[in-house]
This record gives structure tokens, C-alpha cells and sequence, in this order.
């Protein structure tokens, strides 16, 4: 699989508690085939973008442009302390007001209400379950910092009808949530099991690749309530990728030791 080095770069300043050398980015890059010139040019242009800045001679980190992205993934060991119990009521985001015609703005609209794990009940109305610590508040605050438009209308919702209500409960694809959490959950755990027979570089990489989807497939979980999903899967899910996380990145430490150092 073909990492861009974009991705790469920036999902290891995520990762990191420091800023790292550009020789470490650059050469973690070569490991996935990215070449010395092509991660170069990268760092400049994500320099340029503000999505990294630099921090001394030769040293990266994270920009003002990354930051949200970086606070909001932060936080994946612990999404479980987000849920709290769900009364049956909804959370709605009404969308009728914002423009259409900006590809970008509608991308990244898209992008935010999927983060936070609603579901279009309608073409304007998108809703979720109102079991997240904070209430529709919080929830406020955290998408207005994500980049939803200002004048998206956020809600409470409740008195459904049955029928609504089941409408409402169908729009989320809880079997396949199941099978991920089911299946990834098994593949971290077999991928540590024969971990040590792998190189150091190809360790490595793998963990990279399958941990990179993992994660964002974490972020992307909409946190169903008990009612909905068996959050004992959810649970376990996570704290295997917590550990599946902790081996992979004993195998870049090493790869760190060997390149250089991290500030």
C-alpha cells in the first residue's frame, strides 16, 4: 500500500511528544518508499501550509493549522470517559442555512459531522444520540472547532414517534461496526503475536500501516450508546489498539535511536 508522504509526515508529528529532526521524517519516509527529495519538498509545503512549523535548526512540529486535528485526536485511549447514558433523546445539526456550492467547505462540513458521529435523518438535518458528556453544549463547542460554519443550527431533539425513533436508530450501520471491532480487534492481536519475528524496519512499517487505519477508524466511531451496540466490544477494541500501539512504537523507537535524535 502507497502512503502519500503528507500523511505520513503528519501522522508522526501526531505521535510525537517532541518536536523530530527532519533527518527521523526523512528517513522513515525512505522506509515506505518515499524518496529523500520527495519528503523534502513535502516539509516545505506543509511548512508553507502551516500545517508544521519548525522549532530550531532542522527540527518539526506540528502548526497552527494541525493543531485541532492534533487535540482531537489526542484523546483516543480515553473516548470511552465521552459517553455518558442515553435517555433516547438526539442531538440534531441543521445544515439548511450554509451554502452548497464550495466543494471544500461542503468536504470539510462532511468531515466534521462524521467525526462527531451523526447521520443525515434528512437531506438538511443530521442527528445523533445525546449520550456524550456535556450535552448538545460541549458538543457545540467542540464543532464550531472542528470548522462547522457558524450558523449551522445545533439542537436538542426529542418525541419521536416509535417509527421515528426506529427510523432514527436504523441510520447508523451497527453490524458492520460490530465486524470491525471484532476483526481488527483479532488482527492487532495476532499481528503482536509474531511481531518479534519481524525486522525492525518491517515491523515498523506494518504497524504503521494497520495501526494508521485503526486509528482513524477510532476517531470516526460515533460512540454508539449501550443501547444501540455492545460497548464491551467497543471497549476492548480500543484498549487493544492502546497496546497494539505501544509495540509498534517500541519498534520506532529503535528506528529513532538509529537515525538520529529527537528533540
Amino acid at each position: 500500500m502507497a502512503i502519500k508522504p503528507k500523511h505520513l509526515i503528519v501522522n508522526l508529528l501526531l505521535a510525537a511528544k517532541s518536536p523530530v529532526s527532519s533527518q527521523i521524517l526523512v528517513g522513515v519516509c525512505e522506509l515506505f518508499g518515499i524518496t529523500t527529495n520527495n519528503a523534502r519538498v513535502t516539509l516545505a509545503r506543509l511548512t508553507a501550509e502551516k500545517m508544521l512549523q519548525t522549532s530550531g535548526r532542522g527540527f518539526y512540529q506540528l502548526g497552527g493549522s494541525a493543531v485541532r486535528l492534533a487535540e482531537e485526536m489526542s484523546h483516543w485511549r480515553n473516548i470511552e470517559d465521552r459517553v455518558c447514558p442515553w435517555q433516547g433523546d438526539w442531538i440534531g445539526v441543521y445544515i439548511g442555512a450554509l451554502g452548497r456550492t464550495d466543494r471544500t467547505g461542503l468536504r470539510r462540513r462532511l468531515r466534521v459531522l462524521q467525526l462527531a458521529g451523526f447521520e443525515a435523518l434528512e437531506q438538511d438535518l443530521w442527528i445523533r444520540p445525546n449520550n456524550l458528556d456535556g450535552g448538545v453544549e460541549a458538543l457545540r463547542q467542540r464543532l464550531y472547532r472542528l470548522g462547522l460554519e457558524s450558523k449551522a443550527r445545533i439542537m436538542s431533539l426529542g418525541g419521536f414517534s416509535v417509527d421515528e425513533q426506529q427510523q432514527a436508530v436504523l441510520l447508523w450501520n451497527v453490524d458492520a461496526l460490530v465486524t470491525r471491532y471484532k476483526e481488527e480487534t483479532q488482527e492487532m492481536l495476532d499481528w503482536m503475536r509474531s511481531a518479534d519475528q519481524l525486522g525492525t524496519e518491517e515491523a515498523a512499517r506494518q504497524s504503521f500501516l494497520m495501526g494508521d487505519r485503526v486509528l482513524r477508524h477510532v476517531a470516526y466511531d460515533p460512540l454508539l450508546p449501550k443501547q444501540m451496540i455492545d460497548i464491551d466490544l467497543r471497549v476492548k477494541y480500543v484498549e487493544t489498539m492502546s497496546r497494539y500501539d505501544q509495540v509498534g512504537n517500541s519498534f520506532f523507537d529503535e528506528i529513532y535511536r538509529n537515525l538520529g535524535v529527537v528533540g
